[in-house]
């Protein structure tokens, strides 16, 4: 039986790839075609694909689909200096020997369960526990785990979770229709939902649920609109029609790090823009009795005057009935 060792690396470090690739899709598909990995014909359709995204996961695909040796062949493709040049980010990951691509911790995923239980992602696991822990709530992690795995949990959690209070983080890579398991496999919001609503989850009946959402949501950028009034202004875009979608149950609040079809940032020193604000305005707010939906508009504000030439609006979704203060355990 053919050894896939070489299929088996591209598939475990797919999330990385993608999010790598699509920087500069058009280009790798050009090297791809001109080492002969891929035909002629494959070569068209990809081309012919419009969102960058989408054209990377077809793309390798297609390469697993022909076996071990193109693959063999594309992993020594990405260690050419040429191609590093145009990713410096394989530089990292590429390794001379024989494991070529090392990324699983580049996937992150995480939930937060509650009397207050909490899961979170290493993307900032520093902050993020250290500021639900001061409020009170108790941690339980995952990692690194294929979207069924995600749901499995989910559900999972759904039947034994209790308590006044319930929280669920998901710290991934995405795209419009949800985030991405290690596996590529999308969990849609509705997935995440789900499992906590009254009649799937009766002991967080009338109780509030949150969830905090960081990961991209599209592959575009915002554009930067220059406000010359310091007080509250409208500006009106008649090219956009964005509606939020209110979840049918009551008792939720879904934040999620951008609105629909854009980019999500982070720093690489300190991490994600929209995970580390909300950090800040939780220990900043919550200690004066600040509820959450004004402690969220303080970190869209934040959030939104971040960056020069890239910009990003987080969004809340909301249908809670009472508001919510959450105050540190000791306070």
């Amino acid at each position: 039986m053919e050894k896939k060792e070489s299929i088996e690396r591209i598939l475990e470090n797919k999330m990385f790839l993608l999010e790598t690739l699509s920087v500069e899709a058009k280009i790798i598909l050009q090297w791809v075609h001109q080492k002969k990995l891929i035909p002629d014909r494959d070569y068209r359709n990809l081309s012919d694909c419009s969102q960058r995204e989408n054209m990377i996961i077809d793309l390798l695909d297609k390469l697993m689909g022909r076996g071990e040796e193109t693959c063999r062949l594309f992993i020594q493709l990405l260690k050419q200096e040429q191609v590093q040049e145009i990713f410096p980010r394989l530089k990292d990951h590429a390794v001379l020997g024989s494991s070529v691509l090392e990324s699983r911790n580049e996937m992150r995923d995480g939930w937060m369960d509650g009397l207050r239980n909490l899961l979170f992602s290493s993307c900032v696991p520093g902050d993020l526990a250290r500021v639900f822990r001061w409020l009170g709530f108790s941690l339980e992690q995952h990692r690194n785990k294929s979207a069924a795995e995600m749901r499995n949990i989910l559900t999972d959690l759904g039947k034994r979770v209790d308590g006044d209070c319930f929280v669920c983080c998901v710290l991934s890579h995405g795209k419009d229709a949800g985030v991405y398991g290690t596996d590529g496999a999308v969990v849609s919001l509705n997935d995440i939902r789900t499992p906590f609503t009254g009649t799937s989850c009766p002991a967080l009946a009338g109780k509030p649920k949150l969830f905090f959402i960081q990961a991209c949501r599209g592959t575009r950028n915002q554009a930067v609109v220059m406000a010359d009034c310091e007080d509250e202004c409208e500006v009106e875009v008649d090219a956009v029609d964005f509606s939020v979608s209110i979840p049918s149950d009551t008792d939720f609040l879904i934040a999620r790090s951008t609105i629909d079809g854009h980019l999500s940032y982070r720093n690489t020193d300190e991490g994600s823009w929209f995970i580390q604000s909300l950090c800040r305005n939780l220990e900043t707010h919550c200690s004066q009795g600040g509820d959450i939906q004004s402690i969220l508009l303080s970190v869209n504000n934040e959030v939104s005057a971040l960056g020069l030439r890239s910009k990003q609006m987080p969004v809340h979704e909301v249908a809670l009935r009472k508001k919510l203060i959450l105050r540190p355990i000791h306070h």
